[in-house]
């Protein structure tokens, strides 16, 4: 597996990391581009991107993982970016993979509002190959009010069991409780300024305008994942009814970010077993 920095652009100047096969190496000919989050960069969260991308490169995949505009050392605003503007970004970044000799499938895999990402993205370029989705959340005109309810439940009781854990106390002693995450979390994001669109919102309406794209996904969440309530049933359904072949998995006791070893590692072998799978058809 090798490893070389790539700069392109979106039309920001955008910075990645491409991982190709060594030439020893048997070439599958099947390319992925990793989406981070909203407020992560190309590493992903405790490096998952990392090392889903060497695992990949070394069993024959080309892999690049960048950072949107406004993140880590692509240039732009972070506050301007737009999810539009992400989009753009994602299939700037495929069609770089798609010019790498040996590629002949490409595939985009987004974590969290990088899921987001990859549907705007295929809704838009239909002849993507497949779509991985790590834990990926429901686009908010698609949120209902009891969804919102089951989620703000989630984690009022995950702090309520924190309550009950000396280390909070702690934290609470030394001033380092973040109330004002805490208050964000149970009542909601932020809402934009009258007449103005929240930058997490596309101004098209993705999941209509994905009908049509027949490609393969893979879906993985973790049951305890307080951020995508009701999204696996949702997609599940919209998957269904719109003749795209769909795979899900829940890995048993995660959370949003797959924050554990064994997480990480489930997620990394289930996503390399179906890529391979759908990659030799």
């Amino acid at each position: 597996m090798r490893e070389r920095a790539v700069a392109f652009h979106s039309p920001a100047r955008l910075v990645g990391i491409l991982a190709e096969p060594e030439p020893a190496t048997e070439a599958r000919g099947l390319g992925v581009v990793f989406l981070h989050g909203w407020t992560g960069y190309r590493v992903g969260p405790h490096r998952i991107f990392v090392e889903a991308a060497r695992r990949l490169a070394a069993a024959g995949c080309h892999t690049l993982r960048f950072d949107f505009r406004g993140r880590g050392d692509s240039e732009g605003d972070h506050e301007a970016t737009t999810l539009d503007q992400m989009i753009e970004d994602a299939r700037a970044a495929r069609r770089l993979l798609a010019e790498q000799p040996g590629v002949r499938r490409t595939f985009w895999c987004g974590l969290c509002s990088g899921g987001n990402v990859t549907l705007g993205a295929a809704s838009l370029d239909k002849d993507v190959d497949g779509l991985i989705l790590w834990s990926t959340p429901l686009f908010a005109p698609d949120k209902t009010a009891h969804q919102e309810v089951r989620r703000r439940g989630l984690f009022l009781g995950e702090y309520l069991r924190k309550l009950f854990r000396r280390e909070t106390y702690v934290k609470l002693i030394r001033g380092r409780l973040r109330f004002g995450l805490i208050a964000r979390v149970l009542l909601g994001r932020r809402r934009p300024a009258a007449g103005a669109r929240d930058p997490r919102d596309s101004a098209r309406h993705i999941m209509r305008d994905l009908r049509g794209y027949h490609g393969p996904a893979l879906f993985i969440y973790g049951s305890r994942d307080d951020e995508a309530v009701g999204a696996p049933e949702f997609y599940r359904r919209y998957c269904e009814e719109n003749g795209i072949p769909a795979a899900f998995h829940t890995i048993e006791g995660a959370n949003h970010s797959f924050y554990s070893v064994a997480w990480q590692d489930e997620v990394i072998g289930l996503t390399e077993r179906w890529l391979l799978a759908a990659g030799g058809k």
